[in-house]
């Protein structure tokens, strides 16, 4: 039992490390890239004194040779000169400065040999540095482009229901318009009728035209006629 929670914890903080690692690959990246640039400029420096050391080399194992020849002229013409001693005394500096010589010249190989190194280092790492710059640019443009599409996907999802919701308030927008466009039409023709159905009522009246409604007196007129013409059958009839 305990070994099986063991496993799932550990699979659990694999799986956080890993997480974690995806939401944030571009920052580990330029963080390891800022950490590779701090151990170039140490190597550089490095290099930088290696160079320094080599110089100083050089220039010691030139005065030593300038002054072991210096000392080989002076003790042979000591030693022509019946002067041995002179002779001998130069003898001993000069074969201490050649024995000098000689360990400087072998720090000189050792110095050229770490300066090679170091400079090959130098020029490996910046070229690879490079690298891994234009690559970690190449990586940013790609994550601004996926974050760019998701966030387009998303907001595409979230306003296709705004699109099919304006759309349908479009169309009740043009029904209700169309309504009332119908009413305003409908008002517009009664009140034409009405206009036109008053004018044929006043021309009747002045005499212009047929009257378009009846009149009680027309009516009164034709009854008195009516009467006239056969008054003892209305007077039987209302017997």
């Amino acid at each position: 039992m305990l070994k099986t929670l063991s496993t799932l914890l550990r699979g659990a903080i694999a799986d956080a490390e890993d997480a974690m690692f995806d939401a944030n690959a571009i920052r580990v990246l330029e963080q390891q890239l800022r950490d590779a640039a701090a151990s170039l400029e140490h190597s550089k420096r490095e290099l930088a004194c290696a160079i320094a050391h080599q110089s100083s080399e050089e220039r010691a194992i030139a005065a030593l040779s300038e002054r072991i020849a210096d000392l080989e002229q002076s003790g042979a013409k000591a030693v022509v000169a019946g002067r041995e001693d002179l002779g001998m005394e130069a003898a001993v500096v000069i074969a201490a400065n050649e024995d000098e010589r000689n360990e400087r010249r072998a720090a000189l190989e050792r110095y050229d040999t770490e300066v090679r190194r170091l400079r090959q280092y130098s020029e490996d790492g910046r070229k690879r540095l490079m690298d891994l710059r234009r690559g970690l640019e190449l990586a940013r443009a790609q994550e601004s482009l996926r974050r760019a599409g998701a966030n387009g996907r998303r907001a595409l999802a979230s306003g296709a229901g705004s699109l099919r919701q304006a759309e349908d308030t479009l169309v009740k927008i043009r029904e209700l318009q169309a309504r009332s466009d119908d009413v305003d039409a409908a008002y517009e023709l009664l009140d034409r009728q009405g206009r036109a159905d008053d004018l044929s009522e006043r021309l009747a009246a002045h005499g212009f035209g047929s009257k378009t409604k009846t009149d009680a007196i027309d009516v009164m007129a034709r009854l008195k006629a009516r009467a006239s013409v056969n008054p003892d059958a209305d007077h039987q009839g209302t017997r």
